[in-house]
């Protein structure tokens, strides 16, 4: 399930971005000729990216002369249909104050772009402090020897699948772009009992939370904290 969702109010945004767009995340597009005869195609081809929820949805933009208020029109029922929600990508939309300021009033701020593939990208997420139901994932590190140790118990905690690797890049894709695990953000890592004296697991430990901090700046709905401190 996803918790971003792209927005192109651009009709310039062509088929072949929108199809990259799609393997990352699910889009609604403002409706063309072109778009409407790729829709079927396009969730066929990326159903089981994000089933149960749509993969591409084109719409007409309830207001033609304000994108704006089609945008802050459109997100109610977007939520409808992902319910996870809380990151937009807006394709289409200049960095206007009216722009923040709609969005703010739905939760929304926003959050640098780091992937130069999408200059023309606006991204606003939702603090975690503005989303209603969070999952808390307890991990209990008693006897942990080695990194191995964290990835069986998060795995599990997570419903993850027997292939997904033992990586932070893994991890990565896993939790930031989501469709793997079972149990999808938003939620709350925890982790408690820790043996402060095995340097090996407090390292780790210290590399993970950098990886959840680089989600959390990229908008992604997760957090982490560590029971010893």
């Amino acid at each position: 399930m996803g918790w971003q969702v792209a927005v192109a109010l651009d009709p310039e945004l062509n088929l072949d971005s929108l199809r990259i767009l799609i393997g990352q995340m699910p889009v609604w597009a403002s409706v063309t000729h072109e778009r409407k005869a790729a829709l079927n195609e396009l969730n066929e081809e990326f159903r089981l990216f994000w089933v149960p929820e749509p993969a591409f949805t084109i719409f007409t933009p309830a207001l033609s002369d304000n994108p704006v208020a089609s945008l802050i029109d459109l997100i109610p029922t977007i939520a409808e249909y992902h319910p996870r929600l809380s990151s937009l990508s807006v394709f289409g939309l200049e960095p206007t104050s009216q722009l923040r300021n709609c969005l703010a009033k739905l939760d929304y701020e926003p959050v640098p772009d780091t992937d130069s593939i999408y200059s023309d990208r606006l991204r606003f997420a939702k603090p975690l402090s503005r989303i209603s139901s969070i999952t808390r994932i307890l991990l209990d590190a008693s006897g942990w020897k080695s990194c191995d140790d964290f990835y069986q118990a998060f795995f599990e905690a997570v419903g993850a699948p027997s292939w997904h690797g033992r990586n932070f890049n893994a991890l990565d894709d896993s939790i930031g772009e989501g469709g793997i695990n079972a149990v999808e953000v938003p939620y709350r890592i925890s982790i408690k009992n820790a043996d402060s004296n095995n340097d090996a697991i407090s390292a780790f430990i210290r590399d993970f939370a950098d990886l959840i901090k680089n989600l959390q700046n990229n908008g992604c709905p997760v957090d982490f904290v560590d029971e010893r401190s």
